[in-house]
């Protein structure tokens, strides 16, 4: 009976060293992929709430404090708290673009302060402007908003005349499987989460760039 008994200790002693590993990685993974899937939804968390803020406002005063609910510094502030307990001011950056039609008179980027509302809007398709554009202070120097000119707004959103639109992008850079490195040489390495999220001005009016008082 003790040899077989001794046999039955080895085989035990051999299972536990092999299925407790791949039981760790196992738990490890499904931990890095609700990390990564919990940054991603975030993101996207961050980039609706600052679109649906800021598309009830009529202006953004161009202020880094935070003494009024709609400075600069107050909507900086608001998306790395609604990003935690991801570091968005470490790790990511926010553009924020308000977008004119660009037939309406005081549409102009040189003056950002004077209110955009067209006094007869028409169903004639418009031209989208970028009225103007701020990013945070911490935005990283590698993450460049993708608005460009000719590439506004999707080719699909129905911008009319006399139009406005917002434009909230949000990057956050994540290096997912960062534990399971270690035993994984090909994981893949670190990467930026990007949304872009489109909203019209509640007031019908482009949100305006006000100096500070």
């Amino acid at each position: 009976m003790s040899p077989l008994l001794r046999s039955d200790r080895g085989s035990v002693s051999i299972e536990f060293v092999v299925i407790v590993p791949l039981m760790l990685l196992t738990m490890l993974g499904f931990s890095e992929v609700y990390l990564y899937m919990r940054a991603v939804s975030l993101v996207e968390h961050t980039a609706f709430t600052l679109a649906d803020s800021l598309g009830q406002m009529t202006s953004v005063v161009n202020d880094s404090g935070t003494s009024s609910s709609n400075t600069l510094g107050s909507i900086w502030n608001a998306a790395a708290m609604i990003a935690a307990p991801n570091s968005l001011s470490a790790n990511g950056g926010v553009y924020v673009s308000s977008i004119c039609d660009k037939n309406i008179t005081n549409c102009s980027a040189s003056d950002p302060s004077q209110p955009v509302y067209a006094a007869s809007p028409t169903m004639a398709a418009g031209t989208p402007l970028l009225y103007w554009q701020r990013s945070a202070p911490w935005t990283a120097s590698g993450m460049a908003s993708k608005e460009a000119t000719g590439n506004l707004l999707p080719t699909t959103w129905p911008f009319r005349n006399g139009d406005s639109a917002l434009v909230i992008e949000v990057f956050y850079t994540y290096t997912p499987f960062s534990m399971t490195m270690p035993f994984w040489t090909n994981a893949p390495g670190k990467q930026t989460i990007y949304e872009r999220v489109y909203v019209r001005p509640r007031s019908g009016s482009a949100l305006r760039l006000v100096a500070a008082s």
